[in-house]
């Protein structure tokens, strides 16, 4: 089933100026106040990571 994730990077000064999501091999970036979709099938349920470009900051997205 398609996965539909939102983004909206609201910090000027930070590394986050682009999302990572290594698993599904995806890299965007992150506009001041923009709202970023990014969308993707995940393949198989679990836990994964996305991160910022420089993987400082990280967060995980659950596939059930």
């Amino acid at each position: 089933m398609p996965a539909r994730v939102t983004f909206v990077r609201k910090v000027e000064a930070t590394c986050g100026t682009e999302v990572v999501i290594k698993d599904y091999d995806i890299k965007r970036k992150l506009p001041l106040d923009e709202p970023v979709v990014v969308e993707f099938t995940p393949r198989k349920s679990g836990t994964f990571a996305f991160t910022c470009g420089m993987n400082m900051l990280r967060e995980k997205v659950i596939v059930q």
